[in-house]
Formats: structure tokens, sequence, C-alpha cells
């Protein structure tokens, strides 16, 4: 009889364990720190992997899994980054216009241009549904939303070859910058490579309301 408990044990445990691993192993994290510009406050949000290979490979959404943020009372766009993405921040121009550090913008794991960054780094690549342009978020001074909720869809990404899909020392992974005067909030999806194997590529769902950590969720196809 204990033989038989033992056994029902294990098959419980095998059969509960990857879902529960797969659901809480990931994380967004949305900190907050003053901005440069008085009254505004910049928030960086990551994700939040559990090994050294495991590589965020993109961030999307479609109509079936819309990808959302909002900010109410509006984002700070520099005018002196004409992208939507950090490969438009010089950092040879912060001492002379400090509020471009201030900028929004989009990423995976890079706060300036790929040519600054570790090795093997990528700028990310963007895809866009002309008739939903997601980018305007990151560019628009006082934009209020970002929604990717189209047939089409939209995402920035990196190939399995750049550096900067991997976690940093805390095995985080920089995904956007947002400066704003009020709060944040929003839905974000993420294309995971669980210990960098593509083939085994997982998509989670995180929500986010304000600063704070909260786990993701596999998202259905």
């Amino acid at each position: 009889m204990l033989r038989n408990y033992i056994v029902t044990v294990l098959l419980l445990a095998v059969t509960y364990a990857v879902p529960f691993s797969t659901f809480s192993q990931y994380s967004i994290v949305v900190s907050k720190e003053p901005a440069v510009m008085d009254g505004m406050t910049k928030f960086r949000l990551y994700i939040q992997l559990s090994d050294p290979t495991d590589q965020v490979s993109a961030i999307f959404g479609t109509d079936k899994n819309p990808m959302t943020i909002d900010a109410p009372k509006g984002v700070f766009n520099s005018p002196f980054n004409a992208s939507w993405s950090a490969s438009g921040l010089n950092p040879n121009f912060f001492e002379a216009m400090p509020s471009l550090v201030d900028d929004s913008f989009a990423t995976i794991g890079l706060d300036g241009p790929a040519s600054k960054g570790m090795a093997n780094s990528e700028d990310p690549i963007m895809v866009d549904d002309r008739a939903n342009p997601w980018a305007q978020f990151f560019k628009e001074n006082e934009a209020v939303k970002l929604d990717i909720n189209t047939l089409l869809g939209g995402s920035w990404f990196v190939l399995k070859t750049a550096s900067n899909g991997f976690g940093d020392e805390n095995l985080r992974v920089l995904i956007a910058q947002i400066t704003t005067p009020g709060s944040i909030r929003g839905n974000i999806n993420a294309q995971i490579f669980p210990l960098g194997d593509g083939k085994n590529s997982t998509k989670m769902t995180f929500t986010f309301d304000g600063e704070g950590t909260t786990p993701g969720v596999i998202v259905s196809e």
C-alpha cells in the first residue's frame, strides 16, 4: 500500500509540476524612479527570467491576445529621439540635452543603440500594422495609449543571435521605458525561449498596474 501511495504522489507531481512551473517562472517587474524633468516619473518594465540561458525573443499583440499600455496623463517622447526604440538615444547628447534620458522607448535589453551595448547586441526590429500603428506611442509626445489588437498585430523582437535577449545580472530584460506625470497600467505579451531553446518557445501574458512584480500566464494560441 505504501508503494502504491508513493507512486501516486510521484504521478501527481509529474502531472502538475510543469504547468505550475510555467505559470510562475516568468514575471513582469515594473520599477519607478524620479525623472530628470520635474513632476515626471520614469517607469522601467522588465521581464524577469529564471535561468541565465532563458531568452526574451519578442513583445507582441494580436486580435486574440491584445497588448495595451495606458498612460492617462500622457508619456514624454523626446524630439531628439526619432526612433520608437532605444536605438535613437545617443549618449553623447545626454549632457547637452539632459531630458533625453527621460525619453519613452521600446526595447529588448538595451538602453541605447546596439553599437554601444555588449558584444553581439542587436537593435530590436518592429512589425507594425499600418492600419493600427503602435509605434506612435513611443514617438508622439503626450501619447496616452498603446493598443495592439488587430489580426496582423504588431511586435518588437530580436533574433536568436542577439545577446541582449538574455537577462542581466538580476536575470531581467528591459522591454520598455515609459516616462509620464501620471500612472501606467496594461498587459504585455512576450515570447520567451526557455534555456535558449527556440523550438520550445513559451508565450506569456503579463498584467501590471503601476510599480510591482506580477507572474505571467501562458498565452493560448
